[in-house]
C-alpha cells in the first residue's frame, strides 16, 4: 500500500514539475486548503470554477475589493443578490434560490466570533446608479449599505464620477490576505470564463498599490455614505 502524499513530498515535488520557487508557497496552500472540507465543498449551488475563491474567502482574515460592475457579494441585499443571479439564468427557480441563500451565507464569515473577515470595499458610483432588479431592489440595497457607517469590520467607499479617470478603470479585483505573518495573500479577477488568481509578488505588489491609490482618491467612509443616502433619497 502506497504512503499518503504529504506536505513535505509536495514542496520537494513541486520544482521538479517545473513550479517556479516563487509560487511553491501557492500550491502548499491550496493543498492544504483541498485536504479540508468546507460547507462550500460539493455545493451545487456553486459553481466549480468559484468553489476555490469561496474557500480562500472563508479563511481570509481580511479582503480589499474594488468593484465597478455590482456591489461586492459580501455586502449584497437579499433581493439585490437574486437580482444579479437571475440576470441571464437558465435555471430553474428552486436553483436560484439556492444559489441566493448560498451568496447570503458567505457573508456569515463577517460574523464569525472569532477573528471576522475584515472587509475593506470602494465601489464605483457607476454601481450605485446602475438599476439592477425592480427600484424597490435598488432601495433596499442602497439602504442596507447605508447601514454600515461605523461598522466595526467594514469600510465602504465610493469613487466618484468626479473624480476622473484612474486605474480602476481597467477592471475589477479582490485582493484577499490571510492570518499567517509570511502569507502574501492572492488576488482574484473574474471575467466570462471564469476567475484568475494571481500570486506572484509583482502581481500582488501592483494590485495592492492600486488599491491603496484608489481608496486615496475615493471620497471618505462618511462622504461615501452621505452620497448613498443622497442617491436613494432621488430614488425616492
Amino acid at each position: 500500500m502506497r504512503n499518503p502524499f504529504n506536505a513535505v513530498d509536495l514542496e520537494i515535488a513541486l520544482p521538479f514539475l517545473g513550479v517556479p520557487p516563487d509560487q511553491v508557497e501557492w500550491y502548499l496552500r491550496i493543498w492544504e486548503a483541498s485536504r479540508e472540507k468546507g460547507w462550500w465543498d460539493g455545493n451545487q449551488a456553486i459553481p466549480s470554477w468559484f468553489s476555490l475563491y469561496v474557500g480562500l474567502e472563508w479563511g481570509a482574515s481580511e479582503i480589499h475589493s474594488w468593484d465597478l460592475g455590482h456591489v461586492q457579494g459580501l455586502l449584497q441585499a437579499p433581493g439585490y443578490a437574486e437580482a444579479v443571479i437571475r440576470d441571464g439564468a437558465t435555471v430553474d427557480d428552486d436553483t436560484i434560490k439556492e444559489q441566493v441563500a448560498t451568496r447570503l451565507r458567505r457573508q456569515e464569515a463577517m460574523r464569525r466570533p472569532e477573528a471576522p473577515l475584515r472587509l475593506h470595499a470602494i465601489l464605483d458610483e457607476s454601481v450605485l446608479r446602475r438599476r439592477v432588479g425592480s427600484l424597490d431592489v435598488m432601495r433596499e440595497q442602497l439602504r442596507h449599505l447605508a447601514t454600515l457607517d461605523g461598522h466595526p469590520t467594514i469600510t465602504l467607499q465610493v469613487m466618484p464620477f468626479e473624480r476622473g479617470e484612474h486605474r480602476g478603470q481597467l477592471g475589477s479585483f479582490t485582493w484577499l490576505g490571510f492570518p499567517q505573518a509570511d502569507d502574501p495573500g492572492v488576488v482574484y479577477v473574474e471575467n466570462q470564463s471564469g476567475g484568475l488568481y494571481l500570486e506572484k509578488p509583482e502581481q500582488l505588489s501592483e494590485f495592492r498599490a492600486d488599491f491603496a491609490e484608489l481608496s486615496r482618491r475615493a471620497l471618505s467612509t462618511t462622504a461615501s455614505i452621505n452620497l448613498i443616502r443622497a442617491i436613494l433619497k432621488e430614488l425616492g
